[in-house]
């Protein structure tokens, strides 16, 4: 069965996703498959022929920050990135669902799962919810950012009511830590029991 994990930027889908690991289910992380496309050469090119040397560090290895500052602030930039990353990481989703064993439970770690349509290969869609407004503090003090950056990487996403209608599980992330895990043991035991 593929589980489909997703939730808004800083919304506590990473720590659902590492609550789920120390369970002992299997999670494919898009994070880390993207990673892996970009570090190969031919994304590389491709990336630096559209958005220019700028996005390079010192090393001369892409930063993902310098990156991810032109696209949220230009939707056109935002469009071409995406189209040079969401077909590759599709790609990879559709091989592992089609070389995965239908009686284990694969999480499907996936930031835009509505928007890559990724969510056509999952079985059941949990969606991690929080407010808005602990979603705008909690991405300006982990990335360092000011509140307008923050308000424009959440606007540039799938509003959370929208992706509420199309998930099958949703997971309020609005308690204490212990409280999150305690509700993301129910929903993957009650996945188990109904498989």
């Amino acid at each position: 069965m593929i589980v489909g994990l997703t939730g808004g930027i800083a919304s506590g889908k990473s720590t659902v996703s590492n609550i789920l690991k120390e369970l002992e289910i299997k999670i494919i992380d898009a994070d880390i498959i993207a990673k892996k496309i970009s570090e190969k050469a031919e994304i590389k090119k491709e990336i630096l022929l559209k958005f220019g040397e700028e996005i390079l560090n010192s090393q001369k290895e892409i930063e993902r920050r310098k990156l991810r500052e032109i696209v949220f602030k230009n939707k056109e930039k935002l469009k071409i990135l995406n189209s040079i990353y969401h077909p590759r990481i599709k790609d990879e989703f559709k091989k592992i669902k089609e070389n995965h064993n239908k009686d284990d439970i694969i999480i499907f770690d996936v930031p835009l799962l509505f928007e890559t349509d990724i969510d056509k290969e999952c079985d059941k869609i949990i969606l991690v919810c929080i407010d808005e407004e602990i979603q705008i503090d909690r991405l300006m003090k982990r990335d360092g950012i000011d509140s307008d950056l923050a308000k424009m990487i959440i606007k540039n996403q799938m509003p959370q009511e929208e992706k509420m209608k199309k998930a099958d599980i949703i997971l309020y992330n609005d308690g204490t830590l212990d409280e999150l895990t305690r509700k993301t043991k129910m929903i993957i035991e009650d996945i188990i029991r109904r498989k």
